[in-house]
């Protein structure tokens, strides 16, 4: 296996770097802030980076340039960039500490799609020229640029760049634009948490929506106590969804840009990268113009991998290859929104139910109504138990897509999905209706 050779020695972002990053990752996952978004990103990358070249402090926030000022990305090869979340203690190098996190993020400037891949940090997998041994070592053993080769070995996809992050970024993060809103969908009781003294920080939260600061984000995207890696990393997808959520808002903007140079201060030690603050600035603008549809979003997930123990007690993951080449294939290409999901084998255009969680009599039967007119069949009615401040959909067959369109037809954000596998439930989602839902007034695309 030949591996990619890097072009240039690899850095530590400057403060200013940490920003422009975050709004990057957020653009590849959700481009819909992206004006706003990236206006502000590239007016913090020019107005600090001269602050850094001349010694001085970050000066005061002036108005935002306009993109026009930016030059356009000009490769037509498709990019891959390695996000790595690293379980740094205070008193570790970073460059020693393992990867609680890997999500393999990719775009493709010529047919204009781009995905996202979350690796478990169990996968038990073969090193180059170190043996088998689970991937989140590889950072341990070579820092970022092993860990590239690491996950181009195995996958067979070439790794082009890698940004690696501490969790005081995403704690920042969320505090700064006033928490995020998650729906949790079972009880989690972890009284084994781990915190920065090798210690227990024990973490509870009921089952229903919670207003998350950015500790609590933090423990609700690591936790797995009583459930499994692959919970796990549908939680961290669900948190980067919120986040999108919180910062698409008006007041977590008014929030956030009276902050900026705290901001960059805050999180200088906590990214490392080997983008530039140009290149990356131009990956947004490239990913901003991509369609949410063409946006994939992999887990290798329970149908991924077999359990295995090792011959020294240790419980791993074993990939299934023919299967990873199948995920390999719908990162890469996202399928178009009225194809069945043949990968999960459901028929479109699936079952679902409606349950009210409210006090409005009838608002369930007339979203049963409302959902029937537009395709969608709608199998089952009832009320749910207790009060819902926010409309929740519970994806019960993992069928991102499907449940995407559903929450569009509904007029709500994709963040309000759920996905929570039942392999015995004849349906493929639950809808359960919130105080803050209202009947769309205009016509929404079938599924």
């Amino acid at each position: 296996m030949k591996f990619s050779e890097p072009n240039r020695s690899r850095r530590r972002a400057g403060p200013l770097l940490m920003v422009v990053i975050a709004v990057a990752l957020a653009l590849i996952v959700l481009p819909a802030a992206a004006a706003l978004a990236l206006n502000v990103a590239t007016h913090l990358t020019r107005r600090l980076n001269a602050a850094v070249n001349s010694n001085l402090q970050p000066p005061t926030i002036a108005p935002v340039l306009p993109l026009n000022d930016v030059s356009r990305w000009q490769g037509v090869e498709r990019v891959n960039i390695l996000l790595m979340g690293i379980d740094q203690r205070p008193d570790q190098d970073p460059d020693t500490a393992r990867t609680d996190t890997l999500i393999l993020l990719t775009i493709d400037p010529q047919s204009a799609t781009a995905g996202m891949m979350s690796i478990p940090r169990d996968l038990y997998v073969p090193l180059p020229n170190r043996g088998q041994d689970r991937i989140n070592t590889a950072h341990v053993y070579g820092g970022p640029q092993f860990a590239m080769q690491t996950v181009e070995y195995n996958f067979g996809i070439p790794v082009h760049h890698f940004a690696r992050v501490n969790f005081n970024a995403l704690v920042r993060l969320v505090d700064l634009v006033g928490g995020i809103d998650i729906y949790v969908s079972q009880d989690i009781n972890d009284q084994a948490f781990p915190n920065d003294s090798y210690g227990y920080d024990p973490f509870a939260i009921s089952a229903g929506w919670h207003h998350m600061d950015g500790a609590t984000a933090l423990k609700y995207a690591r936790t797995r106590h009583g459930s499994s890696d692959f919970e796990r990393m549908r939680r961290q997808q669900q948190v980067i969804m919120a986040l999108r959520d919180a910062m698409l808002s008006t007041d977590a903007i008014t929030k956030v840009l009276p902050n900026a140079p705290q901001i960059l201060t805050t999180l200088q030690d906590s990214i490392r990268t080997d983008l530039s603050p140009l290149e990356v600035v131009q990956l947004a603008m490239l990913a901003k113009d991509i369609p949410q549809d063409k946006i994939a979003r992999v887990v290798i997930d329970e149908t991924s991998v077999q359990a295995w123990t090792t011959p020294q007690g240790g419980s791993v993951l074993i990939p299934i290859r023919d299967r990873l080449r199948e995920l390999r294939e719908k990162l890469y290409n996202p399928p178009p929104p009225d194809l069945v999901d043949t990968v999960n084998a459901t028929p479109e255009p699936g079952r679902i139910a409606v349950y009210n969680g409210t006090q409005v009599q009838g608002l369930a039967a007339t979203a049963k109504a409302y959902l029937e007119s537009q395709g969608f069949t709608v199998a089952e009615l009832g009320n749910a138990v207790g009060d819902y401040p926010r409309t929740v959909i519970i994806d019960y067959k993992g069928r991102p897509a499907y449940t995407a369109r559903l929450a569009a037809a509904l007029g709500l954000p994709v963040s309000i999905v759920v996905t929570q596998p039942d392999a015995a439930q004849p349906l493929d989602a639950l809808v359960i209706l919130g105080d803050d839902f209202q009947m769309p007034s205009t016509s929404a695309p079938a599924p």
